[in-house]
């Protein structure tokens, strides 16, 4: 219990973890009095563990009206449990997917794209080429949705929902059909996430003056299992599971970011990126830094033929992310846009969560 407190999950996760985990009821009832004798029933909360052990399968089955019943109110908590932790108002983000983001929008039948920031150059690739990159704000909802579960519990274990309706009610995106509904993007969007790959090279530079380079390359995911509530739709207590080498970077880098903030900003992936890219670097910022037109254009200007359109669209998203982000201290002018030290948007401190560069 400690742990889990400690990892920031409410009173509802913990206690459905610790029924996953295989605590008995006596055990666990009086310490969780609060809860209906539903919330302590193992196999029907849905989790990473839990479908591991044949959860689903169980879930499956022809059940009676009552018991049928019980498994509602206990899927009700299990996703309650989710939504708590989601409005604890602190998520994370990958740190080096803020410095060298992925595309906007659709790069066509590419299978490979790459941006470079400074030091740092990050390669977006794909086991799968006829799946296609993730990209837009779809793409940076999930990575940003994945490190914050990870930073949570403390596992590679990611739990997709019970249904993709469930996915989607967690980062509250309005659930939509069609052709170009959230259903379909989303799900599409999953899978160009599961099958990608992120290769990260680094300019390293120890203190005798020495330089070298560090590579760190890694599949997104290891494995996963999705189910299909229809042809397009993930559901039915689908997970993944995180690559171990991008699992322990995402521990040791990752920025906390106002969780509703993003969902202030979630219109664009241009806003999204900015926002997280200026808590970053306000965060650690000590004394003033300019950065030039030229060097966010390689960094955000994705598409971006000429530098003054670029220019005028980066101003845009600037303005309504300090409109969220209302203490941080930026000027711009003809060189670019000159970074103060500011007012950190998010502290971390109550997840004993200390971020990296």
């Amino acid at each position: 219990m400690q742990r889990y407190t400690a990892a920031g999950y409410s009173r509802a996760r913990i206690l459905a973890q610790l029924v996953s985990d295989g605590f008995s009821v006596e055990l666990l009832k009086p310490h969780f009095s609060e809860f209906p004798d539903s919330a302590f029933i193992r196999s029907e909360l849905p989790g990473p563990r839990a479908l591991t052990k044949g959860a689903l399968r169980a879930l499956q089955k022809p059940v009676e009206k009552e018991v049928k019943k019980t498994v509602e109110q206990a899927g009700r908590l299990a996703l309650k449990a989710a939504t708590d932790v989601v409005e604890e108002g602190i998520s994370f983000h990958y740190v080096p997917l803020i410095q060298c983001s992925f595309p906007h929008a659709d790069p066509g039948d590419v299978a490979t794209f790459s941006r470079k920031n400074g030091w740092l150059e990050l390669t977006l690739g794909t086991t799968r080429p006829e799946a296609g990159l993730p990209y837009g704000v779809p793409a940076r909802l999930l990575t940003i949705y994945c490190a914050s579960e990870a930073i949570r519990t403390r596992s590679p274990d990611i739990f997709l929902g019970h249904s993709v309706h469930d996915f989607l009610r967690l980062l509250e995106i309005p659930i939509t059909r069609g052709e170009r509904g959230s259903l379909r993007v989303y799900a599409n969007q999953l899978l160009r996430l599961i099958h990608s790959t992120l290769s990260i090279d680094e300019n390293m530079t120890d203190a005798s003056g020495r330089t070298g380079l560090h590579l760190r390359q890694a599949l997104f995911a290891e494995e996963a299992q999705l189910w299909w509530d229809d042809e397009h739709h993930v559901g039915q207590g689908s997970s993944l599971t995180l690559s171990s080498g991008l699992f322990s970077s995402i521990l040791e880098r990752s920025a906390p970011l106002s969780t509703h903030a993003i969902r202030q900003l979630r219109k664009s992936p241009m806003d999204l990126d900015v926002y997280a890219w200026l808590v970053h670097r306000l965060f650690h910022l000590s004394k003033p830094s300019m950065v030039t037109w030229a060097q966010l254009s390689g960094q955000f200007g994705h598409g971006y033929a000429e530098l003054r359109k670029f220019r005028r669209f980066f101003m845009g998203s600037l303005q309504r992310v300090q409109s969220v982000y209302t203490d941080a201290k930026v000027k711009t002018d003809d060189r670019g846009v000159l970074l103060l030290p500011s007012r950190p948007h998010v502290t971390p401190t109550r997840l004993g969560q200390k971020p990296r560069a």
